[in-house]
């Protein structure tokens, strides 16, 4: 590195610093300046998430940006609010955290998809649930065959034990963006030739109730918070050992006869849980 030899009797007395203003922004939805106050209790990494999620949720209420954009990197939030690298990683990692961005290796920092919301006070179907939050459920057949009930499931479903299910293993979608790995078990005895019905384009509930005469009317849910493993991971678009949701659901029918046994994982970024108490 050169070395450069200055004659300071030369120089005047530096200036005072002025007041802190960051950089001109050219994100759109960004303003043009943001400030942080130094002497403020709040943490710098607060302040800078405070006014980058009140600019995202105008610029998405907008049309400006919308989930899977390019949103910003960290040395833009350096360069805006005039703080650290390490302060602007820790408000990408708090908004990560949250559910508002998402971070992708070689892409950046993306506008994150919505979390799905779900208020655990009644029964509902994964469709017409999506569907009610403004958001497009799909799903991708991965599996359906008929198969001999492993203990547990013919336990649960009060099968015989050699009693054979309806295996469907699905990859749900939200938006396009996978969401939900599940692995459904049903009673061959009660629903047979369900294996061939149109599963690409109907949903099984949707089968119970036309086909078979059976809706399914009330469940029993277990949540359980896990780190998912690698293929669920790469089924899920997600790195492994993220953050999951393991959830097993067994469904009646009016007659309180078990129609379902279903089990899968959510993705921990995508999902959010409210219990209602009364």
């Amino acid at each position: 590195m050169r070395r450069s030899t200055v004659d300071t009797s030369t120089l005047a007395m530096p200036r005072p610093a002025p007041p802190f203003r960051a950089a001109r922004s050219s994100a759109p939805w960004a303003k043009e300046s943001a400030a942080v106050d130094r002497t403020h209790p709040l943490p710098l990494y607060a302040q800078v998430k405070e006014v980058v999620v009140s600019e995202l949720d105008r610029a998405l209420a907008s049309g400006l940006l919308r989930p899977g954009d390019f949103f910003t990197t960290e040395r833009a939030l350096c360069r805006r609010f005039g703080i650290s690298a390490i302060t602007a990683k820790r408000t990408l990692d708090e908004l990560e955290a949250a559910g508002r961005v998402s971070r992708q290796r070689g892409r950046g920092t993306m506008v994150a998809q919505p979390r799905v919301s779900q208020t655990l006070d009644h029964f509902y179907r994964f469709t017409t649930h999506i569907a009610s939050q403004g958001l497009v459920p799909s799903w991708r057949n991965l599996r359906v065959a008929v198969v001999r009930a492993a203990p547990d499931v013919a336990q649960a479903l009060a099968l015989g034990a050699r009693e054979m299910v309806v295996e469907l293993r699905r990859l749900r979608l939200v938006n396009g963006e996978p969401f939900f790995l599940q692995t459904s078990y049903l009673p061959h005895r009660l629903f047979p030739g369900l294996e061939r019905k149109d599963h690409e384009r109907r949903s099984v509930y949707d089968l119970l109730a036309s086909e078979y005469h059976r809706p399914p009317v009330e469940c029993r849910e277990t949540f359980e918070p896990v780190l998912l493993r690698q293929e669920e991971a790469r089924l899920l678009g997600v790195r492994p050992r993220s953050a999951g949701m393991r959830l097993e659901r067994l469904t009646r029918s009016a007659d309180g006869v078990a129609i379902e046994l279903s089990r899968g994982v959510l993705r921990g970024d995508r999902c959010r849980l409210t219990v209602d108490l009364r």
